[in-house]
């Protein structure tokens, strides 16, 4: 069960980025066609309604729920080594917000809650649910595969998704920021992982 609960996780996380690339960096297929995009100062709204805004609040919420699991992690995991880890992944999903923040002051929008980033939290809680209730060695293996998981999917998307997607220089420069540090935490999650293997 808690390895289904992880792969939830991590397919919502994966649908919610592919498509805020969707809603955030793809043009229309046809510009003439009003019908299928329009565009304000404020937002951009596809086929299927999902907006600019709609994309920061997926985002918003999948870093949100990884500085939850994060801060969880400092708190309760046994050896010493995975709290240093999850304070590291802690403070980069906030330098990560922080940088949102500024590209969408920039935009002139706002996150805006939707049904998928409203999936995202459902996920999110279900997983805390999970972790709350192990202890010990047992919370940290069960934390660092949620880790491993979560972000071999992020790093798929954003090379199949995401960067192929992106058409401002500066957005994707922020998405290769952001892959280079999911790499990274994947990286630690894996040795860490492997070093507890016979706890």
């Amino acid at each position: 069960m808690f390895r289904t609960t992880i792969r939830l996780l991590s397919v919502v996380a994966s649908g919610a980025v592919a498509l805020a690339a969707a809603g955030c960096m793809k043009g229309p297929e046809n510009p003439s066609d009003s019908s299928t995009t329009q565009t304000t100062a404020a937002s951009t709204t596809t086929a299927n309604d999902f907006t600019v805004g709609d994309t920061f609040g997926a985002l918003r919420a999948l870093h949100l729920a990884e500085v939850g699991h994060g801060t969880t992690a400092m708190a309760r995991a046994s050896d010493p080594r995975v709290r240093a880890y999850a304070e590291k992944v802690v403070n980069d999903h906030k330098a990560r917000m922080r940088k949102d923040d500024k590209l969408m002051q920039s935009l002139g929008i706002s996150p805006r809650d939707s049904a998928v980033s409203e999936h995202i939290k459902s996920a999110a809680d279900a997983q805390r649910s999970r972790l709350d209730a192990l202890s010990g060695p047992e919370f940290d293996r069960a934390y660092l595969d949620d880790q491993i998981s979560y972000y071999r999917t992020a790093l798929d998307t954003f090379d199949k998704e995401l960067l192929p997607a992106a058409r401002d220089p500066k957005v994707r420069q922020q998405i290769l920021d952001a892959r280079s540090k999911a790499n990274d935490h994947l990286r630690e999650a894996q040795d860490l992982r492997l070093s507890l293997i016979d706890r």
